[in-house]
């Protein structure tokens, strides 16, 4: 019977991050469509869009630098489905589906001694299946959600290694996966993985040959991607993201030991280093701040609906009451998952845009397994049929009002986040461009190259022999134009009447022949194509 219902509930899950896949979110990111034709170019040449032949440490991509894996593992399902949204974001709806069945045997691993371990672990997995959170970051092709089912696959394995000594020669391997896949990931795995230890030392001291086996067999897979990880285009992205290169704190710092006249107590508390601390310690807290848990969610709405929150508001008191009877009942359990779920956020506290459920992603499923033990326990000591139905109708009220809120109005409301109009307005332009000997394209949504090579489905041989690109001196990569594609830049003063423009709605000249017009979900037009 358990069986079954697991399998209900993993279809569930599935279900919820596959439906409308295609269309809700409304439209590719940036950041998508570049894994998509990174991935087609690969299956069409062996090489990413720079021409580097299958890269194996990082795509150069705009020059953030991707982990390659994503991208890979998109491949095949370029390959099945053409490049086009269904192929881009379901490997990431795939493992997100895959997270939600391995948490139960996570839990069931964690709970091994405890007598309501088949419970808990059927509550933390429905949990995870309808949770928001996970289910807005499956639907979209992040690397941090695939990066999420590897972190969970080695903590399960670590544990299961108690039992089945024989895998502590692959438990460290999902690990190095992860690397492979989100940058944040690469500070919570080696965050993670002295508690990891710590939890399973008497059995390492017990198969200790094994186990070196395996710290070994995982840094050989790792080695291929340590000179990467060591050079300045691994830096780039943290050191444009950080908070440590928030010069205001030295200010502030200079100013306050000015104004004390440079005594030692001064140089002392007001020392940038403390401000550094506070800062980093702010941006933490920001993380846990109950609006961003229960009432809104990320301010990114690609990242929420920002209808509710990342976790559903009837799970607040659940939390606690989980929390608080963990560290009573089972404190070595409690106490991993809490350092579990500080690890997953420290990467995330560095940054400056915080709180940040995409980069906090691997604190999951510490939340849902801590609310299921609070549901069971309150459960358990209210021993009554009305309140356990009491929480199922509020759960079914919450689900309900999310899905609503998802797909009747969060389109509508937030296509422009999604750099909605590239798509819309190429396809537009597919009939008539034929007629025109360039075409220029506004870069007011972003990346208008990578939306062109994407829904053109350009040969990526042609963009290697014929494209104008550079870059900046921050290190990121722009392309101006290839074959008779512009792209941003300023509208000439007088307009050519060989040249076909896509541009900024709100900036049509004066004189334009207004040939279509691209409008946001919610009716706002967005781009305008016109000529002379």
């Amino acid at each position: 019977m358990k069986k079954l219902i697991l399998i209900l509930i993993v279809c569930v899950a599935f279900v919820f991050r596959v439906y409308h896949i295609d269309t809700n979110p409304p439209s590719l990111s940036w950041d998508e469509v570049s894994i998509g034709y990174n991935a087609y170019s690969l299956l069409k040449t062996g090489r990413d869009e720079h021409g580097k032949f299958l890269p194996y440490d990082t795509f150069v991509a705009y020059g953030d630098y991707k982990p390659p894996l994503a991208i890979y593992a998109t491949v095949p399902f370029v390959a099945i489905f053409g490049l086009n949204e269904l192929a881009v974001r379901l490997p990431s709806a795939l493992f997100g589906t895959f997270t939600v069945l391995l948490s139960y045997f996570l839990v069931q691993e964690l709970f091994k001694k405890s007598t309501n371990r088949v419970q808990l672990s059927m509550i933390s997995v429905l949990l995870l299946a309808i949770s928001p959170w996970h289910i807005n970051l499956s639907r979209g092709g992040f690397e941090a959600n695939i990066a999420l089912f590897f972190a969970v696959l080695g903590i399960w394995l670590v544990l299961s290694a108690r039992t089945h000594p024989r895998r502590w020669l692959w438990v460290w391997l999902p690990f190095a996966a992860a690397l492979y896949t989100f940058n944040s990931s690469r500070v919570f795995a080696v965050l993670l993985a002295p508690a990891l230890v710590a939890c399973t030392y008497h059995e390492i001291r017990k198969n200790f040959k094994l186990f070196i086996g395996g710290i070994i067999i995982a840094a050989l897979a790792m080695l291929p991607i340590l000179p990467h990880l060591v050079s300045k285009e691994a830096r780039l992205r943290f050191t444009e993201v950080n908070i440590f290169t928030d010069l205001s704190v030295v200010e502030t710092s200079n100013t306050r030991i000015e104004r004390e006249k440079g005594s030692v107590v001064a140089g002392v508390v007001n020392n940038r280093r403390i401000g550094y601390a506070r800062s980093f310690l702010l941006h933490f807290m920001d993380n846990l701040q109950p609006e961003f848990l229960f009432i809104k969610g990320d301010g990114n709405p690609k990242f929420s609906i920002q209808d509710v929150g990342q976790l559903y508001i009837i799970e607040a008191p659940f939390l606690a009451i989980g929390l608080l009877a963990l560290f009573i009942d089972a404190p070595v359990i409690a106490g991993f998952l809490l350092y579990w779920l500080i690890v997953a956020i420290i990467p995330a506290a560095t940054a400056r845009e915080t709180p940040h459920a995409l980069r906090i992603l691997n604190s999951l499923p510490t939340w849902q397994i801590c609310i299921a033990y609070g549901i069971l326990k309150s459960t358990q000591y209210v021993k009554k049929n009305w309140f356990s139905g009491l929480i199922v109708l509020l759960y079914g009220f919450s689900i309900i009002y999310y899905l609503h809120s998802y797909y009747r109005h969060y389109p509508a409301e937030y296509s422009g986040e999604w750099q909605y109009g590239y798509k819309q307005a190429l396809a537009a332009i597919a009939p008539i461009e034929s007629k025109y000997a360039h075409v220029v394209i506004s870069d007011s949504i972003g990346r208008p190259y990578m939306y062109t090579l994407f829904y053109t489905q350009t040969n990526p041989n042609n963009f290697f022999a014929d494209n104008h690109s550079y870059f900046d001196a921050a290190g990121f990569y722009h392309v101006d134009g290839f074959g008779k594609y512009t792209f941003g830049g300023k509208l000439p003063s007088t307009l050519d009447p060989k040249t076909l423009y896509v541009w900024d709605a709100a900036a049509v000249p004066k004189g334009a022949r207004v040939i279509d017009t691209v409008r946001l979900l919610n009716g706002i037009p967005v781009l305008t194509i016109f000529d002379i």
